[in-house]
């Protein structure tokens, strides 16, 4: 094979492999914050999902900003056999004026974006402390007024004039127990000019969540760095002494109030906005029955914490065995605040076919914009359980098909003579109405065949029979020795899988050792050796299941597995101690 074909053999195989990278672009525009100041830089993102149909043209932007700077990414975006082209142009902005402006269309070939609202501001007065203006620290904490346990966002900006080295910039810190803080997004830095001085700014956002009704004070956040004593821009040590710089913000009070009498739900839920979502592993109305399907809810709520999120209640009928999988809790922040979302997984198996309907589920939730109680609602899911196909009694190999009255016979069946013709009497060998019937005397020879062979079978299963007895009761040691050697041989994989916490070596090893036991019961399955046993046994073997088959994250500790096999061990052996010629039991059947 040549070089060339080799290649193309490869590029082959790739795009089996992977499908077509989808075509379709998807543009859209976003600013990494809204509102912006006035000859303040800010950077806006372009963002193409699959290909655009040509460069962009970001000429139509100087009409209203200074484009500082341009940088382009790639990226690819793979889920399943799915493969998406993610292409980003990040551009630095600064605004020329004020007011409510809009981003244009940029176009990208015949590909377009959309239009972007943006707000400027006017230039801010800036802050002046009495030791160094060219640093200082501005805060803000939104809403002022909030709900116990609703989400604050507090946003800190550190303005310098000047460079500085070995900064520290602490954290809100709050009072134990009074409220939780988490951090919503990563740094952004930036540039900003304020009565004719520029300032690199530095940014961030916090989630607080207070946790107490009443006044809630925030502490000032503190910064310290170094600052050269000669030269505001140089750092060099050898040009002259640095100095310690310390800044601190203004404290911040938020009013928090309690819960408000208007709520008549059960947990506590302030939020922007809460959705429940579902997703099933397969079409909810084509389920087989014995076959496990998995159902997944999705509960999002806007300016919570994943912590903050109920569990769902979920009902099934009776026929459903349900297998609770552990919930995943994800938090998404931004500078806008706290998205959280918690996904619970049930594995459920139907046992009857039939249509059931499954309820809805309500869970109520306070809306902090419109301070009314809402419901986030999920509605009824009606689901069918096929029956499983099953062969046609009148088809079944070996059974004679019948015919009914009036009915005709099946394709392909023989002609049969009239009832009283002669053909069927000529067909069968009798003789006709005109003719003398001559019988052979035969019976006396088949007879005694027939007789022959019936006393050679039942000789030849006598002498059987006989051998097995004696076989049974000799009992060959080396067939014994051999059982013996593969009973112990499972006991100790058991011992080991325990040891080791290895659930699927453990349900190996348990049906080793029950293929290997004397009793020979047929216990193909967990459920199997579940049903033969009991006490602890039977309830470690059901926690076994239950771990393998519904996908547990937590880890699985196969000492109490072990222990209960060593005492229904020891238990079994003591109860048939004095049975001998008898089937030893598996364990207390």
């Amino acid at each position: 094979m040549t070089e060339r074909a080799k290649i193309n053999s490869i590029l082959l195989l790739v795009l089996s492999i992977f499908p077509v990278i989808s075509g379709a672009a998807t543009i859209t525009v976003q600013p990494d914050r809204n509102p912006v100041v006035l000859q303040e830089s800010f950077q806006l993102l372009f963002e193409a999902a699959g290909k655009v149909d040509g460069d962009p043209d970001f000429s139509p932007l100087e009409k209203d900003f200074q484009v500082l700077s341009t940088s382009t990414s790639t990226s690819m975006n793979i889920v399943n056999t799915n493969i998406t082209r993610i292409k980003q142009w990040r551009l630095t902005l600064l605004p020329l004026k004020s007011g409510n402006l809009t981003i244009p269309a940029i176009a990208f070939g015949k590909d377009k974006s959309p239009q972007t609202n943006l707000t400027v501001e006017q230039q801010r007065a800036a802050s002046t402390g009495p030791d160094a203006p060219d640093i200082f620290i501005e805060v803000e904490a939104a809403p002022e007024a909030a709900y116990v346990q609703a989400e604050v966002v507090y946003t800190i900006k550190l303005y310098r004039s000047v460079a500085t080295a070995n900064e520290t910039l602490s954290e809100p810190a709050m009072s134990a127990g009074s409220a939780i803080v988490e951090q919503l997004d990563a740094d952004r830095s930036y540039d900003t000019v304020i009565k004719g001085r520029r300032y690199a700014v530095f940014a961030r956002s916090y989630g607080i969540y207070p946790q107490v009704s009443g006044n809630l004070l925030i502490p000032p956040v503190r910064f310290q760095a170094q600052l050269s004593s000669t030269s505001p821009f140089s750092l060099d040590p050898f040009s002259g002494g640095t100095k310690t710089v310390v800044r601190q913000s203004e404290p911040v009070e938020l009013q928090v109030e309690p819960i408000p009498v208007a709520w008549r739900g059960g947990h506590w839920l302030p939020a922007a906005h809460v959705k429940i979502t579902e997703e099933w592993s397969t079409n909810p109305l084509e389920l087989l029955p014995g076959e496990p399907v998995t159902r997944t809810l999705a509960l999002s709520a806007q300016g919570l914490t994943s912590s903050q999120l109920p569990e769902l209640e979920e009902l099934f009928p009776g026929d459903f065995r349900q297998y609770p999988d552990m919930p995943v809790l994800e938090n998404t922040g931004s500078a806008d605040g706290m998205t959280a979302v918690r996904r619970q997984k049930s594995a459920i198996i139907p046992a009857q076919a039939g249509e059931y309907t499954l309820p809805e589920i309500s869970l109520p939730w306070w809306n902090t914009e419109t301070q009314t109680m809402e419901n986030a609602v999920l509605p009824e899911r009606r689901v069918r359980v096929a029956a499983l196909a099953t062969a046609p009694a009148d088809s079944m190999p070996g059974l004679p098909l019948q015919s009914q009255a009036g009915g005709q016979a099946p394709a392909g069946a023989p002609d049969l003579p009239a009832p009283g013709s002669d053909a069927g009497d000529t067909a069968r060998g009798l003789p006709g109405p005109d003719e003398t019937a001559v019988v052979e005397d035969t019976a006396p020879t088949g007879a005694s065949i027939w007789q022959w062979l019936t006393f050679i079978l039942a000789a030849a299963w006598v002498i059987t029979l006989v051998y097995i007895l004696k076989q049974r009761k000799a009992g060959p040691p080396a067939a014994g020795q051999a059982r013996n050697g593969r009973l112990g041989e499972a006991e100790k994989n058991i011992k080991r899988a325990c040891r080791d916490n290895d659930p699927q070596q453990a349900k190996t090893a348990l049906l080793q050792w029950a293929g290997a036991h004397p009793s020979g019961l047929p216990a193909t399955s967990l459920g199997d050796l579940e049903k033969y046993s009991s006490g602890e046994l039977a309830l470690e073997i059901r926690n076994l299941s239950r771990v393998l088959y519904s996908r547990a994250t937590g880890p699985w500790s196969g000492e109490p597995l072990w222990q209960a096999f060593v005492k229904e061990s020891k238990t079994s052996r003591t109860d048939t101690s004095g049975t001998r010629g008898e089937l030893e039991p598996l364990y207390k059947l």
